[in-house]
């Protein structure tokens, strides 16, 4: 009756040996393949963790020098060739989309005849609607001010649901999807309304809907990244050039950031020799994803993440894009995602922001997306791109 007993003792030292030898055929395969999908799973995951300033031993700490050296060579070269002297001045037709199906700003509205009364001016105000989702019954279209709409079946000429129309103040609130992903895409027809709120805290740093409520603004979006050492930084402390309302507080940084901002003209200029006096609002981050038109490599950014990006197209619309992130039914997107939408709305310029838990957007006093933030407010920041109600614009103007 010993033999089976001595069999089993026996056995485990094998069955450990090829436990080991699975791991580390696993293990190689993970590290070294050169399988499209095993190596840009590597390639995501190793980005990921660089491209953080507290956790990069995720990738250090398991995977050799030469494979990780490899993935951010490769991101540098990606940022380097990103940078540009300067963006040019749209022009005064559309800009061209890479996508045929995209979003022409001089789509022409139909005529008054043919469509109730008042969705005429509506129309011509907002062109990106599609007026055969516009519900017969809404009852007066002049001054329409909607939000949490997407249950009307409302949507653009790209066929985007609406979640808001507010005609008072010039924007639109597009919902936007794809396969993993979720946010929205605010259209200010009047960049003039668009500028930089600083926080205006003086030791910590304030949330978006703060530096709204600060400012009297309609919406607001997070801009500039901050010092956040181990995770844990309160948004006082911006990076890099910061200019808002024609007062700086920070000075330029060198590569990969490059400058951000409107000029007193409202064009959106990005590019690393732009001239700081000619701005009226500026930040910098990296990378430009829309360069004159034309879709720009962002090379690395390939990970799903929450982000944020600011656009302009040729009619000098504002493009405010947030992607929702790190949640269960929205695990983020790449740049390349953020690219393709922001051409689907005609972009000329545009450029990536903070993402991660900075990510979020207020309109009217209320946080309407989901930040990865455990805080539920959302994290603390220097700035914010605020849209103002036309009344600054005009104060500002009899100001002059």
């Amino acid at each position: 009756m010993a033999a089976p007993n001595g069999r089993k003792k026996r056995r485990w030292p094998v069955c450990l040996i090829c436990v080991v030898l699975v791991l580390v055929i696993v293990y190689l395969t993970a590290v070294y393949s050169q399988i499209p999908f095993i190596k840009h799973l590597r390639t995501v995951y190793i980005e990921t963790a660089m491209s953080t300033m507290h956790h990069r031993w995720l990738a250090t700490a398991f995977i050799p020098a030469g494979v990780v050296n490899e993935v951010v060579d490769h991101m540098n070269k990606a940022l380097e060739e990103n940078m540009v002297p300067e963006s040019k001045l749209p022009g005064g037709g559309p800009a061209t989309p890479s996508d045929p199906t995209a979003y022409h700003p001089d789509i022409t509205p139909p005529d008054p005849p043919d469509v109730a009364s008042g969705l005429g001016a509506l129309l011509e105000q907002f062109p990106e609607l599609d007026p055969e989702t516009i519900p017969e019954d809404i009852e007066d279209f002049h001054g329409l001010q909607i939000k949490d709409i997407m249950d009307m079946g409302i949507k653009t000429t790209a066929g985007d649901a609406v979640w808001a129309i507010d005609s008072p103040n010039n924007l639109l609130i597009v919902y936007v999807s794809g396969t993993g992903y979720k946010g929205k895409l605010v259209i200010v027809k009047d960049s003039a309304q668009v500028i930089l709120g600083a926080n205006p805290r003086a030791s910590r740093g304030s949330s978006v809907t703060e530096i709204c409520e600060h400012y009297g603004a309609v919406l607001g979006v997070n801009a500039s990244g901050f010092i956040d050492p181990d995770g844990r930084g309160n948004g006082f402390d911006g990076v890099g050039l910061i200019i808002s309302e024609g007062v700086k507080s920070h000075d330029a940084i060198a590569s990969p950031y490059q400058i951000c901002g409107l000029d007193y003209e409202n064009n959106l200029r990005l590019g690393y020799k732009v001239e700081e006096s000619t701005l009226r609002d500026a930040v910098q981050f990296y990378p430009i994803v829309v360069l004159n038109g034309e879709r720009m490599n962002p090379g690395s950014f390939i990970s799903n993440q929450p982000r944020t990006c600011i656009g302009q197209t040729s009619d000098r619309s504002m493009l405010l894009l947030m992607i929702e992130g790190r949640q269960l039914d929205s695990l983020g997107a790449p740049l390349t995602v953020c690219c393709d939408i922001l051409l689907r709305y005609g972009c000329y310029n545009a450029m990536n922001m903070d993402g991660g838990s900075s990510s979020s957007i207020t309109y009217m006093g209320e946080m309407i997306t989901r930040t990865s933030s455990p805080m539920s407010t959302g994290r603390y920041l220097p700035d914010a791109w605020l849209v103002m109600p036309p009344s600054y614009v005009s104060e500002k103007s009899a100001g002059q």
